[in-house]
């Protein structure tokens, strides 16, 4: 595991990078475990490819949960600074109402 300076949106500076973490969908009908990701991808992006290996619907956008935590991810920060390895996450739809 590297530890490198990044931007987590707290003011930290630290970014895991080569997670291990595990990823479910919201009806936890499917959990996965991820190894080797690059901390330094954006969760958004992490969020859709996670969906992807689920196969889940490909037409609707997808977010990150940390339930380790109890907190939504930040889309366009690196998932290395938002999380810690070994973490449990949610893939979520990201809907917008109204």
């Amino acid at each position: 595991m590297t530890i490198q300076n990044g931007w987590n949106g707290s003011g930290n500076t630290t970014v895991i990078d080569r997670l291990v973490f595990w990823a479910r969908d919201v009806t936890g009908s499917q959990r996965l475990e991820f190894a080797g990701v690059d901390g330094h991808r954006l969760a958004g992006d992490v969020a859709e490819s996670v969906a992807q290996e689920m196969e889940l619907p490909e037409d609707v956008p997808y977010s990150l949960r940390d339930n380790t935590n109890a907190r939504m991810l930040v889309d366009d920060v690196a998932l290395g600074s938002q999380i810690q390895s070994d973490s449990d996450l949610v893939v979520i739809p990201r809907s917008h109402l109204g």
